[in-house]
């Protein structure tokens, strides 16, 4: 008898839980032992990659593994299907259905098909699942949600690229999620849907995408999760209108916004430790009234005109700063900073806390020289300062190593480091 074949039922089973259940009912063909095994892992994930042009063959496949499953409680259910029609839709339907049945915690859904196909619905038992914890939708999805939906166990949600049935399906959903701490929502090009709010006081992490180039009417969302420690909002969009309230929790966000910052939208981030900051700035070029008093890393994409005047702002409203770090996204000969003004007094960050300064795609023009060079001649506590050039000529960046290397500094302990 072979070796894993002795390991106890409980042992072999966390085993094929990271296995390939095409795999795991395979195994039944090894022994007496393997036999009914695989009926109780508590894992199912399917996948028709390989299987294209046979959904007959497929579709029988995992109505007999699904159906023969006897775990007790249906762990994990995953979907990864390539259609090139919607002629499964009762199955996956009926798949849904079965799963919610069995108890399942962790279910994944991901549809992958042709452009003219239709949205797969889900059945309605899905939104009144009382275990449900882990629920992740992507692609040929319609989100339909019914009036009564309710689903006290889930804890992470991800709408990657669906479709909604209409504007207050999103909100609906979301209502019915009392315990909700992950939310990832990502819009795709050809969502229709105008208003998203969330009004989550559970919330911890949140992401929002939204890559739609098309003008319209205008996308509406408001967020009031006074609970959230983590936000990424990532949006090119041209007509948004933001309404972002107070996170008192935050620790770390980051933001790429193309268009459309408002000044209360920067203010609601002012309690986060960590922020990273891609920003136009058109109505934020001189940020006024806010601190962020427990700011200790920023990073600042240097994307937008006037950039400069929000790192002086954040420099000068960053008490606590420990370590700034600049990338530069422009190419050579765009946009340079020649206008950059310094504070009217050294920042207390300068002064006391900042022990870090780095800059990729340091470009050596005047402006950057600029700004450089009051950092490092007010760090007073600065350890380490770093410039990566964006210039691959080395006659280039000789040049500016030497520029830089010969900046008297605050710091008597700092370190100039130079790639």
């Amino acid at each position: 008898m072979d070796i894993i074949s002795q390991l106890s039922d409980d042992v072999l089973l966390r085993i094929l839980s990271f296995v390939p259940t095409k795999d795991v009912v395979a195994t039944s063909l090894l022994s007496k032992k393997w036999r009914s095994l695989w009926k109780l892992v508590p894992k199912l994930v399917y996948d028709n990659s390989n299987h294209i042009g046979e959904n007959r063959i497929f579709s029988q496949f995992v109505y007999r593994s699904l159906l023969s499953n006897k775990a007790p409680v249906l762990d994990c259910f995953h979907f990864h299907l390539n259609l090139v029609s919607d002629c499964a839709s009762v199955d996956i339907g009926l798949w849904m259905e079965i799963a919610v049945t069995r108890h399942v915690r962790d279910l994944k859904f991901s549809i992958y098909s042709s452009k003219d196909a239709r949205s797969v619905s889900l059945p309605s038992s899905l939104y009144t699942s009382n275990t449900l914890e882990t629920l992740r939708l992507c692609d040929f999805v319609l989100l339909n949600v019914p009036v009564n939906v309710y689903l006290p166990s889930l804890k992470s949600l991800r709408l990657e690229l669906v479709d909604y049935l209409d504007d207050p399906t999103l909100p609906r959903l979301l209502s019915g999620c009392p315990n909700l701490e992950e939310l990832v929502v990502g819009r795709h090009g050809l969502d229709k849907t105008m208003d998203a709010t969330v009004l989550l006081p559970s919330l911890r992490r949140l992401t929002l995408s939204d890559k739609i180039t098309t003008s319209g009417t205008g996308c509406r969302y408001v967020i009031d999760v006074p609970s959230l420690k983590y936000l990424n909002i990532t949006e090119n969009v041209v007509y948004n209108s933001r309404q972002i309230e107070d996170m008192p929790e935050l620790v770390e966000a980051h933001v790429d916004i193309t268009h459309g910052v408002t000044q209360k939208f920067l203010r609601a981030l002012t309690s986060a430790r960590r922020l990273s900051l891609s920003l136009s700035l058109s109505e934020v070029i001189h940020p006024s009234g806010m601190v962020f008093n427990q700011l200790v890393h920023l990073d600042l994409y240097t994307v937008s005109e006037g950039w400069w005047d929000l790192l002086t702002h954040m420099v000068q409203d960053s008490p606590k700063l420990q370590t700034l770090k600049l990338i530069d996204k422009h190419s050579s000969g765009e946009e340079t900073p020649n206008g950059w003004k310094p504070p009217r007094s050294v920042p207390e960050c300068l002064l006391c806390t900042l022990e870090a300064f780095v800059w990729n795609g340091y470009q050596g023009r005047q402006g950057d020289r600029d700004m450089a060079t009051y950092v490092l001649q007010n760090a007073v506590c600065l350890k380490t300062a770093s410039f990566s050039p964006k210039s691959t000529d080395v006659g280039d960046k000789y040049q500016m190593l030497k520029e830089l290397a010969s900046v008297p500094t605050a710091s008597t302990s700092s370190q100039l480091l130079f790639d």
